[in-house]
């Protein structure tokens, strides 16, 4: 065989080596973007759970006759803790009382949507830094939503990425080692073939 046959042989191998490289890749890093999303989205419907108990535990308390302020839980800073707190509005979308303190604005838009189904669940950020899975709820004289910090899902979420980056690197990259093994091993079989004396 000739230098220039060795080497196109060569190219072949190495290029082969490649294409089972990149099959490997593609459907690696679209099952770990799969995972991502599943794990995203999964953290932020279990954060609705706190905000969604509290507003309807609200509503059933106003709904028998208790004052707005009665209703509400104990307050608390939702800027520098997770307890999930409820907001009481009035059929003209004004806020009437609050459990979190100090108050936020809460965007009335939000309640178009409780007025179509009965609820309506968002994220809301009323500051750089404070985001809030939010569910609003309809009782007969206006609105409650509850509302529970995001800065745990986030904070799982960041980690779990960490881990799953790394992970897909681990994978990426032995992938390559043992392809990168496997086109040595090809290339010296085949120089073995090439050098050997013929009959």
């Amino acid at each position: 065989m000739t230098p220039s046959e060795a080497s196109t042989d060569m190219k072949r191998v190495w290029t082969r080596v490649l294409l089972i490289w990149l099959a490997l890749l593609i459907p690696g890093v679209f099952a770990a973007g799969c995972v991502y999303v599943d794990f995203q989205q999964t953290g932020r419907d279990q954060a609705n759970v706190p905000a969604a108990m509290l507003a309807e535990q609200v509503a059933y308390q106003l709904r028998q006759g208790e004052s707005p302020q009665d209703a509400l839980p104990a307050s608390t800073d939702p800027t520098t803790t997770i307890t999930p707190f409820a907001m009481i509005f009035n059929a003209d979308r004004q806020l009437v009382a609050s459990s979190g303190d100090p108050v936020q604005t809460y965007p009335s838009g939000c309640f178009d949507q409780v007025d179509a189904t009965g609820a309506n669940r968002v994220t809301w950020q009323p500051a750089s830094g404070l985001r809030f899975a939010t569910v609003a709820v309809k009782y007969q004289d206006g609105y409650v939503v509850g509302a529970y910090s995001l800065s745990e899902s986030e904070g799982a979420l960041d980690r779990f990425t960490t881990v799953l980056v790394i992970g897909l690197i681990g994978y990426t990259v032995g992938c390559a080692v043992l392809l990168a093994i496997y086109g040595w091993l090809a290339n010296r079989r085949g120089t073995t073939r090439r050098t050997s004396p013929q009959p």
